[in-house]
């Protein structure tokens, strides 16, 4: 993709890790825009990784936007055509982008964006907020600028903190990443624990970008004080995912929220 052509919906493609079929069908197969052919599905079973998933769908695709996304979230009616202006915007203001997503953390700790968080039930962020810089992206949805240039860490463990890898490595390589209004809902169920999987991505970014820590992010800001991700394990004590059936009707919430 270069700066001067413009952008249409055949140059984008959504990829997803998928372990739940009916978390699938219900969320992010439902999308409109997904469900009348305007923009492609490509599914990823069998995960070791995220990291290692999405380089899998990078292989598949030399689309210019690809959409890296949950399978539990939806896209509300409409939800490309607002892309497609929303990029085309950014492309103008800001062409070094590479990276963008509905909701992200500032470097200064402030979290801009605006989603749908089902279990907190509430949008997260408000309308109509400008884009924002970002060093770290939520990864239920990231919004890659692909020119072949990039792929994801594939010695990133388990299934978390991509969204600042990403980020870190835009950054690291003199591009931008930005939070960008592209509301949706979030069908969530939230990480019970940060031990285990989480913690060893932790400790992986830690090593990895110790010269630019602490870096803020959408759960625990990475730092070299340990105490950080105690503090938000503690936090989290109570937290209980919710099962698989209790998921809400994603249109019904999408249109409550006036996405849609």
């Amino acid at each position: 993709m270069t700066d001067k052509k413009k952008l249409v919906a055949s140059d984008f493609v959504v990829i997803s890790a998928v372990n739940d079929i009916d978390i699938l069908n219900n969320c992010l197969a439902r999308s409109e825009d997904i469900r009348n052919g305007d923009l492609k599905l490509i599914t990823i079973d069998g995960a070791t990784s995220m990291a290692r998933a999405y380089n899998d769908g990078l292989d598949r695709t030399d689309a210019p936007i690809v959409l890296f996304a949950h399978q539990d979230i939806y896209l509300p009616r409409g939800w490309l055509d607002r892309a497609l202006a929303v990029l085309e915007a950014l492309t103008r203001a800001h062409p070094d982008w590479r990276v963008a997503g509905p909701y992200g953390v500032q470097p200064d700790g402030l979290h801009a964006g605006r989603v749908w968080d089902v279990t907190m039930g509430r949008e997260l962020g408000t309308a109509g907020f400008a884009s924002a810089p970002v060093g770290a992206l939520d990864e239920l949805l990231l919004i890659l600028r692909n020119d072949g240039s990039y792929r994801f860490d594939a010695d990133l463990p388990h299934f978390h903190l991509y969204g600042t890898d990403v980020v870190q490595q835009a950054l690291a390589d003199n591009r931008s990443a930005w939070a960008v209004e592209l509301p949706l809902v979030h069908n969530n169920r939230p990480i019970e624990s940060l031990r285990g999987g989480y913690a060893s991505a932790y400790a992986y970014m830690r090593r990895k970008w110790r010269r630019h820590l602490p870096i803020p992010t959408a759960v625990c800001t990475l730092s070299r004080n340990p105490a950080r991700l105690w503090r938000a394990q503690w936090r989290r004590r109570r937290v209980v995912a919710r099962p698989t059936g209790l998921l809400a009707d994603a249109v019904t919430v999408a249109r409550n929220a006036g996405y849609e």
